[in-house]
């Protein structure tokens, strides 16, 4: 099927992919590392929203007392959500990005310039 807009979902992608990761990366460690999902939450919404909803029901029964928790827990719970808010939402943004393609071929539809009446 011929599109409008081809390159659309993987330009779109590209540019969350190199967005997320200068976040990610690019925040320093320490306490202000722990800043860097709100500049890509509300990019990929529905997803994040629904991982945090996920990873706070699986922290609050793994972990119970997070005052006691280790270093290492925090840790691996930040890297978790850097893996997933880098793969899952370029996939995600890529996803959006077919789909508004699909919804400009449809709405302006290719003409058929062969046709002779």
């Amino acid at each position: 099927m011929k599109r409008r807009l081809p390159k659309l979902a993987r330009w779109l992608a590209g540019v969350y992919l190199a967005w997320s990761l200068f976040v990610f990366f690019g925040s320093p460690l320490g306490r202000s590392h722990e800043w860097w999902p709100l500049f890509l939450y509300f990019i990929i919404w529905p997803v994040s929203a629904l991982y945090h909803f996920l990873s706070d029901l699986c922290f609050d029964w793994l972990v119970p007392d997070p005052k006691s928790a280790p270093t290492w827990v925090w840790t691996l719970n930040d890297y978790v959500a850097g893996v997933f808010y880098i793969i899952v939402g370029t996939i995600w943004v890529w996803f959006l990005g077919r789909v508004l393609s699909r919804v400009a071929t449809w709405i302006f539809p290719f003409r058929d310039d062969n046709l002779v009446a």
